[in-house]
């Protein structure tokens, strides 16, 4: 018995360290390029609106990702190496975006915005796909330590990355086209280091190969059938789907405020994603102890909180420096908000065809992600930024307060 529960310890051990280098590797990918996406499109000649829509047409790509994306990894016999290939393909275009600047006589920006959309057709597969893994992979008692672990040492390296590449693109480049160049670069090296990212996933041990004793799609009818019954997964996708509109309304408001309205250029978006990830760092497994003491919904509705002050921190930056320093404070909600939000998904989703649940909630929420970056610029327009801004606080407000209410009538429960 002794020996049995050794051996798991083990394999929990093993899998932990497996999750932190995966996470490592997907930090140094994402953090090579993405804190620089908005700046690469602006110079790339892109509008306010093709600004919302590298927010909203991933999103709106994704929407026809997930149910399909839950068929191919369930109906396959190797849920691992299904996810990995996808991986594979998302980060391909990485390869694509390189070359774009070398195709003359096209809207580039265009073309980019396009890029990024459909990068997220085989991501969104990918994401679902290690999401699932996870819970597989973790019993719920081991997950929030596990995830801690993994965003706290994946956002030391994703503070260095930031660090070194915004160093990079603004001590070197001398022209516009310069700073293109480098860009290229950037994007060859994600694809790199995203290969560690694939290898280290199909490291994981307890996802084991299983043989379909039912067609994949008649497990899918039967999901959508006991839909209903599923009263808790139901509640916390409708508030999700209600916070989203606040957190991803806002991603183009905050791009446009910190370049056009502030004029930040690479060196200071840089110190504003460093800034954040230092508060990342010390408040991830803070957050798994405070939710584990005090519940995911208490917690998360705390982290909302903090996320509903995010935007009236853009409103009264009157210069870049005053936002470096609010991201400080703004990384310890971010932190909350990712984490919780994640272990809460694992949490409501049954253990009986959860990828399909979870495609589910991911179609859900991206309906909702990919319309609310375009009804941010449309109210900046009717309005303008800062009042664009406030309402998007008080939306993520009402979010904060209705997880706070779902946890409070679940103990009643």
């Amino acid at each position: 018995m002794s020996e049995n529960v050794s051996l798991k310890e083990k394999l929990v051990s093993y899998n932990i360290r497996v999750n932190i280098i995966n996470g490592v590797f997907a930090a140094i990918t994402f953090n090579l390029v993405n804190p620089y996406l908005a700046k690469f499109a602006e110079r790339l000649g892109a509008t306010d609106y093709q600004i919302a829509y590298l927010t909203s047409f991933p999103f709106f790509i994704s929407i026809f990702a997930y149910i399909p994306g839950a068929i191919l990894i369930e109906s396959l016999s190797d849920k691992k190496k299904t996810t990995a290939v996808t991986m594979f393909i998302h980060k391909l275009f990485y390869l694509f975006l390189a070359l774009l600047p070398f195709l003359k006589g096209i809207n580039q920006a265009s073309v980019f915005v396009i890029l990024i959309g459909l990068m997220n057709l085989p991501g969104a597969i990918a994401t679902m796909g290690y999401q699932s893994s996870i819970g597989d992979v973790f019993k719920i008692e081991d997950r929030g330590n596990a995830m801690g672990l993994r965003n706290k040492y994946s956002t030391i390296f994703a503070l260095a990355v930031t660090f070194i590449s915004g160093q990079l693109l603004t001590h070197i480049p001398k022209t516009n086209q310069d700073s293109i160049r480098l860009y290229q670069i950037f994007f060859v090296s994600a694809f790199l280091f995203s290969l560690g990212e694939i290898i280290s996933f199909l490291k994981f041990r307890g996802m084991r190969s299983k043989k379909k004793t039912t067609r994949y799609l008649d497990s899918l009818k039967i999901t959508i059938k006991n839909l209903p019954k599923e009263r808790n997964f139901i509640v916390f996708t409708l508030i999700s789907a209600f916070f989203y509109i606040g957190w991803m309304g806002a991603q183009p408001l905050f791009n446009i405020y910190t370049i056009k309205v502030l004029g930040a250029n690479e060196f200071w978006l840089s110190a504003i994603s460093i800034a954040g990830s230092l508060s990342s760092i010390l408040s991830f497994t803070r957050w798994a102890r405070y939710a584990d003491k005090k519940g995911n919904n208490f917690a998360l509705g705390i982290a909302l909180i903090g996320m509903a002050i995010t935007p009236i921190f853009y409103v009264i930056s009157t210069n870049i420096f005053m936002l470096v320093l609010f991201n400080i404070v703004i990384g310890i909600s971010v932190a909350g908000t990712n984490l919780i939000l994640f272990n809460m998904l694992l949490e409501v989703t049954p253990s009986i065809n959860r990828t399909i649940y979870i495609a589910v909630y991911n179609t859900i929420t991206a309906i909702v992600s990919a319309v609310a970056p375009i009804m941010g610029v449309a109210i900046k327009d009717m309005t303008n930024i800062a009042i664009a801004l406030i309402v998007i606080a008080i939306l993520r407000f009402i979010a904060s307060i209705m997880f706070i209410s779902r946890g409070i009538v679940r103990e009643k429960n």
